[in-house]
């Protein structure tokens, strides 16, 4: 399965391997992220997600642990995104998906 999830919720299928540079312009991002979506068994897939699509604050927890915490989102709301984002979390996580995504599998760029 290769497709680009947009934030109206329609899906485009993508027939064949593209690299990240084309991925990050189909979602319109200029950095990338990726979360695994291990509920979907194998082979592996990942989310590729628009790495800015929140803005950050750094909380220094000590010298060797800085966290990068979401303050606001730049980009719409994924609701789809965010629903197999969620199918991977632990109970209770209020993160959520912003902006298009694709859905790729992880072998593409292993």
């Amino acid at each position: 399965m290769r497709k680009i999830i947009y934030v109206d919720g329609t899906e485009r299928e993508l027939p064949a391997p593209v690299s990240m540079r084309e991925l990050a312009q189909l979602i319109g991002a200029e950095a990338l992220d990726t979360v695994n979506l291990r509920h979907l068994g194998e082979p592996r897939h990942v989310m590729v997600v628009d790495d800015q699509g929140y803005e950050t604050e750094v909380i220094e927890h000590s010298p060797m642990h800085t966290e990068l915490r979401p303050t606001r989102a730049r980009k719409p709301l994924n609701v789809k995104a965010t629903r197999l984002y969620h199918a991977n979390c632990v109970p209770d996580t209020t993160h959520q998906i912003v902006g298009d995504v694709a859905i790729v599998p992880d072998d593409d760029y292993a």
